[in-house]
Order: structure tokens, then C-alpha cells, then sequence
């Protein structure tokens, strides 16, 4: 059960309003960039609801309505960002949705596609922000899709992550997967090349890539690959998608790519922010100002060591990507803003305004840049009510003091935000911003069980799926989950690291996203049968450290009782309880063994 009181702590914390009827807003007077490329106008918009209600020279004031004085400033489109990994901070730190949804917020933009996520995430997250638990853009959750020994399958997070598919058939099967998660966009590793840095690893063809977007499209939905040689370009405007993201490093686009990307309608994503050399790269002050304490003393401190030559691999591809985007623009192909935030270096809402000033260096006009981050994400997208302002478009906007259509510069001087027809509260934003505390996530009490093998369709008592995470490497462990009755199987290979692992994580709440409170509790209890020693540890949010015990199980089914006080950490630091967010089963081995792992009556014990 969730605690009542957490959607009004965190209404307070974080700057969400609750839900009431709210009157129209009139923002009177200011120069409106309506997203198209036209010149601004100095115009009215009224918000009725979620939408922009008339938009024209001297409107009149509805009875009741408020009244937003924007003479002198500059009203657009909320920004759109195509790419980034909202599960990830950009520097060493544990995840915190709550602080990269408001990094957005506060630098307007109102439209984000998230790829770190799997298929059991959307839906936790999507309850959490409609309740206004949580302060957020407007959401774009992917599906993640890849080709086995491909990007995307290498990092260890579990064959449940990035679905994956080689052939056409086994693309049609892992689609009904991703489908029924109802993604908003469906990402798909097609490219396998690695920079020159390490051995390339797995691309898709042209006929598995097709049959996912003849799905995809099928369902309504846009497929954005990650995309970054000539020949990838290639197949993936072949397939037909709608989006390359990252765009063509290894060499300069040709007449052919542009023809059929011109023919696909295939738009481009050139994330130029997560290619733009670090070793070199400044802040303009209000740059500088703008980032989150942590990020800046990341800078500081690389700014204060020597500096470092750019690697000639490095170089290469940042002047070819330039130039590819120049060509690609100059040929018509419509342009998309995408940042890759979440990599480390680039961070979440900063990054998005760097991004589009990038842009303006390699042939955008600051309006055409500002194009790109507004109505062509909408495009992309497959989402006509987006992107512009004009009756009958979601009323996702941002306003700014200058002229950014003219200065792209302006473009840091956020005034107001407005989602879905809401002014958003920026202050508590960057107070939370400003701590060194997680953000609130909503909290569930356990009851006791955890999996008890009480349901048929292979979920735990929790309504959670347990899923497999391994060691890095294309060569990785994998881990098959199976039941009987009401036991769990897990049978792990090891892989072709010197110390292979492979791990069954349990869920204490959908996807791992909100967290389980077990205060009160003693400890877990489960049944075991297997063949060696196996470690459990706790995911608890908040915290990069472990907090792991070890337990021995034989052939003899034996009940194994830990208490929590057993839990040692490799820091400093106590477990908390109402931070939890999963077990974790570790199977260990030599390379290429086997082991194996029975579990039975999964629970908390008091």
C-alpha cells in the first residue's frame, strides 16, 4: 500500500500542484516562435486545459482567467529532446529520476524520449508521474530492441532489457513482447560499430530492422535506431525508419544515403553533445550557472588537470559529423535534437540547450535549431498535436526573456515553463536540484510474502518479474528463470570473464522503480536447493554500495533465514529498509560452468 500522505510531501518538495480546476491562462504580448521556422510575432496565447486555446494579436480576457505579462519575451514551443538515459546522471552518482526530470524542467524542456529503461518500467513510472508524485516532461518510454552480440546487449543488465532478434521471424516475436509493455517509441541498436576503440560488435540487416519498424508502425508508433556509420544509415533508412540517432561518424554521408532518407522521410538525430571532445570543451556563464553542483565539480576538476590531446580517432569523427549534418541540412533531411544525456559528461537538461547551439555551428540558423527542437520532434514522433503553438496543440511551452529565434544564447534565460497547461514551479525544482538528498519516490509497506509461487502467470506475490542481470561483455553469463510448481529455477552458464557471474533479481515493486519499506521485519527467509555457495543482496535507492550476505545451499531443500543485520556493505553505512527496491540472487562459477539455483517461499520474515 501505497502511503497516503506522499503525493502531497511531495507536492510540497518538488513543485507539483495537486489537480485542481484551474482557470485559463492568457500570456499577453509576447513574441511567439510557433515552432514552424516562421518569424516571430507578437501575439497572445490563451491555455484552456492541456491546450492552447487561440492564439492572435489582442485577445480577449475570459472571466476568471490569469494573466501572464510576457511584453519583451520571447514564447516557443517546450523543447523536445529525442535521446537521452534518464536512469543514468551523467556522473558517478546512483540513479535519481525525480532530479534528471526537473534537470528538463528547468531548462524548458517539456518533451524527453528515455532509453534506459525495460519494458517492466513504463508502467510504474507512468503511475507515479500521473498521480503527481513526481514533477516530469511529458514522457517518451522506449522498448529497447538489438541483434544478439550487438550494442546494447553488452552491459550486463539482462536479456529483458534489450530484447533481442536477428531474423525477421524472431523480430515479429520480440515486437508482441515489446508491444505489450505499450512503449511510446521503440529504440533499436542496429549499428554495431565501436568507434575504431575496440572490435565492433553485431549489426542488424535490412530485413530484421524492417519487419520491427512494419510492426511498430503498425501499432502506431516511431523506431529511432541508434545508428553511427555510413553503411548503418544505410540499411536503417532502407528499413524504413523514422530516425537516425547519433548519426554517421565513420564517413561522410553520400548521394545514396540522402536519396533514400529523402525517399523513407527518415529524419536525423546527430546527438552531437555526447561526440563534442570533452578534453577542450567550456561554459558560457550562464552555461556554468545552470549545472548541478556535482556537475560542476566534475568540470572544475578536469579543467584543472593538464590539458589532455584529443585522441586522432576523436578528432576525425567530430569533423566528420559536423559535416555531415551540414550536407544532410542543406539536403532537405529534416534535423532532430538528441543529447545522449546520461553518458557520463553529458547532463540532462543543460546538455539539450548545448545541443541546439551546436546545431547553429553546423549550418542551422538559431530558428531552424530551434525547428529542430520543437516541431520536428513532434514529427519524429508521429504526434501532430506537438511542437508548435497553435489552437489545438498540447500547451507545452517555454518562455524566455531575448530573442533566442535570433540569439541562440537567450535561449538559457527561462522565464516560465508550462506542461500540459500547467505553469510549472521552477523554484523547488532547483532547490531539489540543489540537494544532496534523493529525490521522493513513492513507498510500498510489504506484507511479508515475496514469491510464494501463489500465481500462474509467472509473476511474484508482488505482481513483479524476475529478471536476469549479468557480468559486462558481448561474452557474458546467461541466466534462464524457470518454475515448477511453486519453485524457482534459475540456470546460469558462465560466461568468458576470469570471474563470471549471472544474477536473478527480484523485484520488491514493478520494474524496480518505486521502493519497498520491510521495516518491521527481521530478515528474508526462502527454501533453497543448489550446489554451492550464493550471495543475496539488497538494491536500496539512493546508495551505489552493495549490501550483501552469503548463504550455502546443497541438493537437501534447507529454509535460509538472513537478518538484515547480516547485510554488510563494502562502505560505510546501514541499510534502510524503506529504500529497498530488490533481492539479488548471485550465481558464481568458472568460465563456461553451469550452476543452478532452486528457491522456494520467498518472504520476509519477522
Amino acid at each position: 500500500m501505497i502511503r497516503t500522505a506522499f503525493a502531497i510531501l511531495a507536492a510540497l518538495l518538488i513543485g507539483v500542484a495537486p489537480p485542481p480546476d484551474e482557470p485559463s491562462i492568457l500570456i499577453r504580448g509576447a513574441r511567439v516562435f510557433d515552432g514552424t521556422g516562421a518569424p516571430a510575432t507578437v501575439r497572445d496565447v490563451l491555455l484552456t486545459g492541456d491546450r492552447i486555446a487561440a492564439v492572435a494579436a489582442h485577445l480577449k480576457v475570459p472571466r476568471g482567467s490569469r494573466i501572464v505579462d510576457a511584453r519583451g519575451q520571447t514564447l516557443l514551443p517546450g523543447l523536445h529532446d529525442l535521446h537521452t538515459h534518464l536512469r543514468a546522471p551523467g556522473f558517478e552518482a546512483p540513479d535519481d529520476l525525480g532530479k534528471a526530470y526537473a534537470a528538463y524542467l528547468v531548462n524548458g524542456v517539456t518533451r524527453v524520449n528515455d532509453y534506459s529503461l525495460s519494458g517492466e518500467m513504463l508502467a510504474p513510472i507512468r503511475e507515479m508521474v500521473a498521480s503527481g508524485a513526481i514533477a516530469a516532461p511529458r514522457l517518451e518510454l522506449a522498448v529497447r530492441l538489438g541483434v544478439p552480440g550487438g550494442h546494447g546487449t553488452e552491459f550486463g543488465w539482462g536479456s529483458f532489457f534489450t530484447l533481442e532478434a536477428a531474423t525477421p521471424r524472431a523480430a515479429h516475436a520480440a515486437m508482441r513482447r515489446a508491444l505489450a509493455y505499450r512503449p511510446d517509441v521503440i529504440k533499436v541498436f542496429a549499428d554495431g560499430w565501436r568507434y575504431g576503440r575496440t572490435a565492433d560488435l553485431n549489426s542488424m540487416n535490412v530485413a530484421t530492422l524492417s519487419a520491427i519498424v512494419a510492426d511498430a508502425h503498425a501499432a502506431g508508433l516511431p523506431v529511432i535506431t541508434h545508428t553511427v556509420t555510413l553503411e548503418g544509415a544505410k540499411v536503417a533508412a532502407a528499413a524504413g525508419v523514422d530516425a537516425l540517432g547519433h548519426g554517421v561518424g565513420d564517413a561522410p554521408v553520400d548521394d545514396d544515403l540522402i536519396t533514400s532518407m529523402r525517399a523513407h522521410g527518415t529524419a536525423y538525430i546527430p546527438t552531437l553533445a555526447v561526440f563534442e571532445p570533452q578534453q577542450d570543451r567550456t561554459f558560457a556563464p550562464l552555461e556554468w550557472r545552470g549545472l548541478r553542483p556535482p556537475e560542476r565539480a566534475r568540470e572544475a576538476e578536469r579543467m584543472a588537470r593538464p590539458r589532455e590531446a584529443i585522441p586522432e580517432l576523436e578528432a576525425r569523427r567530430w569533423t566528420i559529423m559536423q559535416a555531415n549534418v551540414r550536407r544532410l541540412h542543406a539536403a532537405g533531411v529534416a534535423i532532430g535534437v538528441g543529447t545522449d544525456a546520461g553518458i557520463e559528461g553529458v547532463y540532462h537538461g543543460a546538455s539539450t540547450i548545448r545541443e541546439i547551439a551546436l546545431l547553429t555551428t553546423c549550418g542551422l540558423t538559431p530558428a531552424e535549431a530551434l525547428t529542430a527542437a520543437t516541431a520536428t520532434g513532434g514529427r519524429i514522433l508521429r504526434s501532430p498535436d506537438h511542437g508548435r503553438i497553435a489552437a489545438g496543440q498540447r500547451a507545452d511551452l517555454l518562455l524566455v526573456a531575448g530573442r533566442p529565434d535570433v540569439a541562440i544564447a537567450d535561449l538559457r534565460n527561462v522565464r516560465r515553463v508550462f506542461v500540459a497547461g500547467r505553469e510549472v514551479a521552477l523554484k523547488p525544482l532547483r532547490r531539489l536540484l540543489d540537494s544532496d538528498a534523493p529525490s521522493p519516490l513513492p513507498v510500498h509497506r510489504m506484507t511479508g510474502p515475496i514469491d510464494t509461487g501463489a500465481r500462474a502467470d509467472g509473476r511474484t506475490d508482488l505482481d513483479t518479474l524476475a529478471v536476469d542481470t549479468t557480468e559486462t561483455g558481448v561474452d557474458h553469463s546467461t541466466l534462464d528463470v524457470a518454475r515448477a510448481g511453486k519453485a524457482m529455477f534459475a540456470v546460469a552458464r558462465m560466461g568468458s570473464a576470469p570471474r563470471p557471474y549471472a544474477q536473478l533479481v527480484v523485484p520488491l515493486t514493478r520494474g524496480s522503480i518505486q521502493l519497498a519499506d520491510a521495516k518491521g521485519f527481521t530478515g528474508v527467509a526462502f527454501t533453497a536447493r543448489g550446489s554451492g555457495r550464493y550471495a543475496l543482496a539488497f538494491d536500496s535507492y539512493g546508495r551505489s554500495e552493495r549490501f550483501e550476505a552469503q548463504f550455502d545451499a546443497d541438493a537437501t531443500p534447507r529454509e535460509v533465514r538472513i537478518p538484515f543485520d547480516a547485510f554488510a556493505s563494502d562502505e560505510s553505512g546501514a541499510l534502510d529498509l524503506a529504500k529497498l527496491r530488490a533481492l539479488i540472487f548471485r550465481l558464481s562459477g568458472t568460465p563456461g560452468a553451469r550452476a543452478w539455483l532452486q528457491l522456494e517461499d520467498l518472504r520476509f520474515y519477522r
